[in-house]
């Protein structure tokens, strides 16, 4: 007869269960789009640009170059590896204005990512095949939740 395990015993020995999430979903190029929204949800601006996602070692680089609203912005994110006590990748963002920003990128099991940067915070999905992503980006404020950005990205390479 086989020895029973309880369900935690069971987790801590299946390395499938307790594998680190990973980036990969993201890596590639993309053509990004979308719209600025106001306070109102209404759209008050596009969004058009590329995003590429590349490994270098454990870390993914990512490279931001976009108009939103009129306005070019370019940045370089490094996605650090996976931290298991924060349950996230930790990020660091640097942009053409100067400014750096740190943020954190986390996975849930059903492969749906949260990006939290200060008083921001994104949910994200990659499509099942992998072609096409989606984002809500809100505000966080001292009365909620306000709709910012939503984004699509196509996979281009």
């Amino acid at each position: 007869m086989a020895e029973e395990h309880p369900p935690a015993a069971q987790a801590a020995e299946d390395p499938l269960l307790n594998a680190a999430p990973s980036p990969a979903p993201l890596v590639g190029t993309w053509a990004a789009t979308g719209e600025v929204l106001g306070e109102d949800g209404g759209v008050v601006g596009a969004v058009t640009g590329t995003d590429a996602y590349r490994w270098l070692g454990p870390t993914v680089v990512h490279e931001v170059d976009v108009v939103v609203g009129g306005r070019r912005t370019q940045a370089l994110e490094v996605v650090e590896p996976y931290d298991a006590a924060r349950g996230a990748f930790p990020t660091r963002a640097y942009d053409d204005a100067g400014g750096v920003d740190v943020s954190t990128a986390a996975v849930d099991a059903d492969g749906v990512w949260t990006f939290r940067a200060r008083g921001a915070r994104a949910t994200l999905e990659v499509a099942p095949d992998g072609a096409t992503m989606r984002a809500l980006w809100v505000r966080e404020t001292p009365a909620g939740d306000v709709p910012w950005m939503r984004l699509r990205w196509t996979r281009t390479g």
